[in-house]
């Protein structure tokens, strides 16, 4: 039994001695936040954003309007005339409300779907050099707690991403 468990033990340490040290590690987040076609995205969700900042600040302002009004007018307005304007802005603040979170949701969704498209175009482009350099496993940056600089191949894919932008013109596409 002791001979069984020492040949284990031999093989196991022995083969680890062998193992191939062609691992390396990238910033996915960066390529997608710094890639030309990222940087041309990051534009079209900036002007999604400040257009739908502007919509919510009009929406605001209009219903801090209502609100002084009301307060101006409560001691003079009859009841029921003060309970129908309370309505009407309690139906404002709601209207408000959900136009905010729903445009929260699409400013996300957007990101998610250019994200999305430039993973569709890196994945061939990781494929391929992982294979002309005979990698045998890539992991995320963020998962790595220390690793050495020259294992980091976030630029040359960053590189290689810019390039197929430009060949395929993708960023024309896009404008």
């Amino acid at each position: 039994m002791k001979k069984i468990i020492f040949f284990f033990l031999l093989f196991f340490i022995s083969s680890n001695s062998y193992a191939n040290n062609n691992i390396v590690y990238l910033d996915i987040q960066y390529i997608i936040d710094n890639s030309d076609l990222g940087l041309s995205y990051k534009k079209i969700v900036k002007s999604l954003q400040d257009k739908i900042k502007i919509e919510i600040n009009s929406k605001q302002k209009i219903i801090k309007e209502k609100e002084i009004d009301i307060n101006n007018k409560k001691n003079i307005l009859k009841k029921d005339e003060l309970n129908k304007n309370l309505i009407e802005l309690d139906e404002m603040v709601k209207n408000y409300k959900n136009y905010r979170n729903d445009s929260a949701k699409k400013i996300i969704e957007e990101k998610k779907k250019y994200s999305s498209r430039i993973l569709e175009i890196l994945n061939p482009l990781l494929t391929k050099f992982v294979d002309s350099n005979n990698i045998v496993l890539v992991l995320e940056k963020k998962n790595i707690l220390v690793g050495a600089k020259s294992l980091d191949i976030t630029e040359n894919i960053l590189i290689m991403l810019n390039e197929e932008t430009k060949k395929k013109k993708l960023l024309d596409e896009i404008n």
